[in-house]
């Protein structure tokens, strides 16, 4: 049976970035779109996309390196004629040696007399009338009770300088203490962490709900203090989201983007991992990011490629060029220049509705950004 390492095609000390650019050949080589109707094909995809995701993931990878040595060790060699029969002489003289120490030793004592039951029956009755009078009258401690709303007094998991009772302002202008807006993501997991936000000195609480036991799906939260010790919301957005000092890159959400996409770039496209809303962090908000030169002959050589391409699957062509012209909006926020680069590079007929659709995932994160993140007047 061949290893993960085998059926990526990879050696065993392999880099990520070494798997990740095998897994990238080999799903595209076995990806479904392009073998309709070969079962193998399929079957090999699968393969290749679990492999992957256990060598992806360090823990992961780690635990399946342990099993791998494991099961390559050498079994146990059997005993040898030799060594059986001297274990059988060494056997033989503990055995004359046990018995004559027995035959030496003074008989056994007697065995103590055992403790009269009334007693025993006594102690238990006064054990079970003990636990039950604490049960029935001795301080009970209070539990949290996640999901219903109600604050606990169980502090010890909230975050440092953060209790039950603090307000958060939410941008759509609802008001929840914390810890029943806690109560109400309790069933997921999530963490919870003080970050420097921008140029303020002070820390923004960073929260993370993940939406899926595989934390693929998540959704960030960044809460400002408040002299009068609430918090408010500048940002919510779920999808990806990649923060580096004050640059703050959105990627988009399965609408636009397949599940797993730690590869949805088309293979060979000249500037892959460009796609994104790009926000700069300010002292109380965010600004859009700005479109540089360079930025945008990346984005205008990816467009070529892909009008250059038109025999990759409809589909997926369609998707990148969506990805590449909501990039291209949001680096020229309000200068409504998208179109026309869209209608210089996309040479199909069907140009019309493939750009009523991008227009319309243009106002569904407009709308995202716009009700979720606090923007600064000066960057609309």
């Amino acid at each position: 049976m061949p290893t993960l390492y085998q059926i990526l095609g990879v050696p065993e000390n392999a880099t990520p970035a070494h798997m990740k650019t095998a897994f990238r050949k080999l799903s595209m080589q076995y990806h479904p779109d392009r073998n309709p109707g070969n079962p193998a094909a399929e079957a090999r995809f699968r393969e290749v996309l679990e492999a992957y995701r256990v060598l992806s993931d360090p823990d992961d990878r780690l635990r399946y390196d342990r099993q791998l040595a494991w099961s390559r060790m050498p079994p146990k060699p059997p005993p040898q004629p030799g060594n059986d029969q001297q274990a059988q002489s060494q056997q033989r003289r503990h055995h004359h040696t046990q018995h004559r120490q027995t035959a030496a030793s003074p008989p056994p004592a007697a065995p103590p007399r055992p403790l009269p039951w009334k007693f025993m029956a006594a102690c238990l009755a006064g054990l079970v009338l003990f636990f039950a009078g604490l049960y029935l009258f001795g301080p009970k401690p209070e539990l949290p009770m996640p999901g219903n709303g109600q604050p606990s007094s169980d502090v010890r998991e909230l975050p440092l300088n953060v209790s039950p009772e603090d307000e958060i302002y939410f941008t759509t202008g609802d008001k929840l203490t914390y810890q029943a807006w806690r109560n109400s993501f309790a069933h997921l997991q999530y963490n919870e962490s003080w970050q420097l936000f921008g140029t303020k000195p002070t820390p923004a609480l960073f929260v993370t709900l993940y939406l899926a036991p595989d934390r693929r799906h998540y959704r960030d939260y960044v809460f400002l203090p408040e002299p009068d010790g609430s918090l408010r919301q500048i940002f919510r957005y779920q999808g990806g989201n990649y923060r580096r000092g004050t640059l703050n890159r959105l990627y988009f959400g399965t609408d636009v983007e397949p599940e797993s996409c730690g590869a949805c770039e088309i293979e060979n496209l000249p500037h892959p991992r460009i796609a994104g809303i790009y926000l700069r962090e300010t002292q109380d908000g965010y600004r859009f990011g700005t479109a540089s030169q360079q930025h945008d002959s990346r984005i205008r050589e990816n467009l070529a490629w892909l009008a250059a391409n038109s025999h990759i699957n409809p589909e997926t062509l369609a998707r990148e060029y969506l990805r590449q012209i909501l990039t291209w909006h949001f680096l020229h926020h309000g200068d409504f220049s998208a179109e026309a680069v869209f209608r210089e590079y996309y040479l199909f007929p069907d140009a019309d509705l493939r750009w009523e659709e991008i227009a319309r995932f243009i106002a569904i994160y407009e709308n995202k950004i716009a009700s979720d993140v606090v923007i600064r007047a000066e960057a609309i």
